[in-house]
């Protein structure tokens, strides 16, 4: 878009304006020295401070760039989250936030009708009448791009899924005025916002020293929805209105929380909290101060001989790759055809998160403990068991790094990532070999959701997990799960939706019934075996209890060469499906005629696909589509997208497209869903590579349902190859 570019560039070209006469005056002797840097300091942080001044930017009841119900063009930082409350009579709000891309803003609303009843669930215990809702911004260009010289624009659609009982779609020019701390907003809506609207917001203390005072902010707009509108405000409370200005105050705490109170209709007082956060962009909430410096000492490049024996080579090579966060499995030394001595290494990486951080430590560990009588250094990479890609180093490179001859981006070039490669079996000496572990303990949370159940909006269950895995026989890698519920309110969950029950084969609408456990449950219990074949092909063997719902026997094959951006892959599992407590099978699986229930047995349900993946890196954007049969007997293809930050933080949305005939509120149904990957240790003072996943569907139904199979292939490389942005 030539515009935007265009305005992106402005602040840019005024700064070259600026500081193209001072450095021609400087080189034609027209300037003192001292008087010349005092005024050239001066200058430059002028620009600065103007290219830093920002007016910020406050959020509405839904919780998107606005005023109070109407919005603006502006919108947080990407990789920006934020949740929120809201009371805006006669509703409650609860919201999120999300900021997936710089030019597009999503939230999502969950909003509560008070004092109205469900007619179909209130006399269950669901309570009062609610409504779900996402809203989508998109900004052409913000203020910001031409440093406030000219307007932002922006265009939107509020609640634009689901029964749409608050739709409307607008476009919106804000212009912010810095010299005055104000901004002003004019826009056109369609449907519930009806016509012109218009807001203001003035931060009249942004410049004091008072930093009680400098977020507090004046906010008005003049509010388009139709009230008086059965069609626009469903709420009978709502269809008054003695005015359309809406006015009040919104106050922002450590830049992260925000709350406010207005009046709104010219009869009712609102109120709302918030909270945001960079999660995407952040560097960690705690400071790593746990990691290690990568190694600079002690240096022994001593040869391999009477000095420095094999036994402690090996010593050395594994007490110093732990203290980096890197697990030594194997030493061998050998000869090539060529006459070549080689040092070969296999490793994994327990620690870093991004195939950089990991070469980093890997580099400065080999350039100053590598024999000097090497020729060669490779170095094997594993996971679970895996081989995945190998580093070639040759020792005069390494020696030339360690003279600080050569950057590291200098050394990962002349040094690149390549297929595993065999070397002959009979010119190898092993000198050191630790056997993988046999057992690995953790302990951590068991969570399960429910929302919009007839016996209430929120149902849960919270329990504890206790996990165990590890290897047999070296690389066949295990892994077991128990459960142990502590409390929860799931007992009254119906299995079958009373609005909308499922006509498929109930593969996944009667998942809470495995959870409605008390004691001890096994969750998980498989083994598993992966080989890399060479030449980007991979292979994967699985059997046991994949999860709470189903078990069997799985297979995947994958095609992910070095430095590819695309992959390819088939897989296929022929499953049983679990009875609700035990570790049992059945052979038959509800599935309603109406509300009745009839069974077909015998039951052993198969999924299998081929997938195609792409990893475009321009956009910092994976895509993923996944064809063939689903778990209830349904044909399609499901896609998923996901978007990951420098934090490491991923969001991802699916959407199946299926041939099976599911129906939600009267309209055809295809499952969708959104969720989240979070690496744990932006919350830790060390690195680590374990993530919090979660994700959530639009409705819980059986179309377009997969099983659980293991650790797929894709992702377990994928993860090794992830390489550091940069904002």
């Amino acid at each position: 878009m030539p515009i935007y570019f265009f305005l992106k560039n402005i602040k840019m070209l005024g700064l070259c304006f600026l500081l193209f006469p001072l450095l021609l005056m400087s080189e034609m002797g027209l300037c003192g020295d001292e008087s010349s840097l005092a005024k050239d300091l001066m200058v430059v942080d002028w620009v600065n401070c103007r290219l830093n001044d920002r007016v910020p930017v406050y959020f509405n009841h839904l919780l998107y760039g606005g005023y109070w119900n109407m919005p603006s063009s502006r919108m947080g930082e990407e990789g920006e989250m934020g949740v929120g409350w809201s009371k805006v009579p006669p509703y409650e709000n609860f919201n999120v936030r999300l900021q997936p891309f710089r030019h597009v803003e999503l939230s999502g609303n969950y909003r509560i009708f008070r004092g109205i009843d469900d007619s179909a669930l209130s006399k269950h215990g669901f309570g009062d009448f609610s409504d779900k809702g996402a809203n989508i911004k998109v900004a052409f260009w913000f203020p910001e791009d031409s440093d406030y010289a000219v307007p932002g624009l922006a265009v939107g659609w509020e609640d634009f899924i689901g029964t749409k009982a608050f739709e409307a779609r607008y476009v919106v020019l804000t212009q912010v005025f810095p010299k005055w701390n104000l901004e002003a907003s004019l826009g056109y809506g369609d449907m519930r916002i009806d016509g012109w609207f218009g807001g203001i917001s003035w931060v009249p203390f942004r410049k004091s020293y008072n930093r009680y005072l400098e977020n507090l902010a004046f906010v008005a707009e003049y509010d388009a929805i139709p009230y008086k509108s059965k069609k626009r405000e469903p709420h009978p409370d709502g269809r008054s209105v003695s005015s359309p200005i809406n006015y009040g105050v919104k106050y922002r705490l450590w830049d992260r929380i925000d709350c406010s109170a207005s009046y709104v209709r010219g009869e009712e007082w609102a109120f709302s909290f918030s909270s945001f956060f960079p999660l995407g962009t952040c560097s960690g909430v705690l400071p790593k101060i746990d990691d290690p410096l990568p190694y600079c000492a002690p240096k022994n490049l001593e040869p391999i001989g009477p000095l420095r024996p094999c036994d402690v080579l090996a010593q050395e090579i594994y007490t110093t790759f732990e203290c980096q966060g890197i697990n030594v499995l194997r030493v061998w030394l050998s000869t090539d055809a060529f006459g070549q001595h080689i040092l070969r290494l296999e490793v994994e990486n327990c620690v870093w998160r991004y195939e950089e951080w990991f070469r980093e430590r890997l580099s400065q560990l080999l350039a100053n403990i590598a024999p000097r009588n090497i020729d060669l250094v490779v170095v094997e990479l594993q996971t679970d068991g895996l081989p995945v890609q190998e580093y070639h180093y040759r020792m005069e490179f390494l020696q030339m790094f360690a003279d600080d001859k050569m950057c590291p981006y200098e050394l990962s070039v002349v040094s690149p990532k390549r297929e595993v490669s065999c070397f002959d079996d009979c010119c190898k000496q092993l000198i050191y070999k630790e056997e993988r572990p046999r057992f690995c303990w953790s302990i951590f949370p068991e969570t399960y959701t429910a929302f919009g159940s007839a016996k209430g909006k929120f149902k849960y269950l919270l329990g504890v997990h206790l996990g165990v895995c590890g290897y047999f026989w070296n690389d066949w890698y295990y892994s077991v799960l128990l459960g142990y519920p502590i409390t929860g309110n799931l007992c009254d969950v119906s299995d079958i939706d009373k609005i909308n029950p499922s006509q498929l084969i109930n593969v996944r609408t009667d998942s809470v019934n495995y959870y409605k456990r008390e004691g001890l449950s096994v969750n998980e219990a498989y083994i598993e075996k992966s080989w890399n074949l060479g030449c980007g092909h991979y292979l994967r063997a699985a059997a046991g209890l994949f999860e709470e719902a189903y078990g069997g026997v799985a297979g995947e094959w994958l095609f992910y060469p070095i430095n590819s951006h695309f992959a390819i892959g088939v897989e296929g599992a022929y499953l049983r499906k679990r009875t609700y407590g035990g570790v049992g099978f059945t052979n038959k699986v509800r599935k309603l005629e109406g509300y009745a229930p009839t069974y077909v047995e015998p039951f052993y349900p198969k999924q299998y696909f081929i997938s195609a993946y792409y990893n475009f890196e321009e956009l910092d954007l994976d895509l993923e589509l996944k064809g063939g049969k689903f778990l209830a007997d349904d044909w399609g293809v499901k896609t998923e997208i996901s978007r990951y930050y420098p934090s490491g933080l991923r969001l991802f949305a699916w959407y199946t497209y299926t041939d099976g005939k599911d129906y939600v509120n009267g309209q055809l149904y295809h499952d969708k869903g959104v969720g989240i990957s979070i690496p744990l240790d932006i919350f830790l003072p060390c690195s680590c590579r374990n993530r919090y996943r979660w994700g959530m569907s639009a409705w819980l139904r059986d179309v377009g349902a997969i099983a659980l199979t293991g650790n797929r292939l894709y992702w377990r490389i994928r993860d090794q190859r992830e390489r550091c942005i940069m904002y």
